[in-house]
């Protein structure tokens, strides 16, 4: 899990890194966010999602791994 898709600082991320990271479609990302399983905030027509509550969502999801890589 070395080859993270983003930048190993950056605090947030786009739908396309998390969805690259998670390795599912980013249709299924914007799903969770419309669904209130992950919180992200609007830039414009773009979505941030913060690195903290990709974390935790991991974390309750049972994937220790990434989050741990996160």
């Amino acid at each position: 899990m070395s080859d993270l898709p983003f930048p190993r600082n950056a605090t947030f991320l786009t739908v396309k890194e998390v969805a690259d990271l998670w390795r599912i479609s980013r249709k299924t990302v914007r799903r969770w966010i419309k669904s209130g399983d992950l919180p992200a905030t609007r830039m414009g027509r773009d979505w941030r999602i913060a690195r903290s509550d990709l974390k935790r969502l991991a974390t309750e999801r049972g994937n220790i791994g990434l989050a741990n890589a996160l």
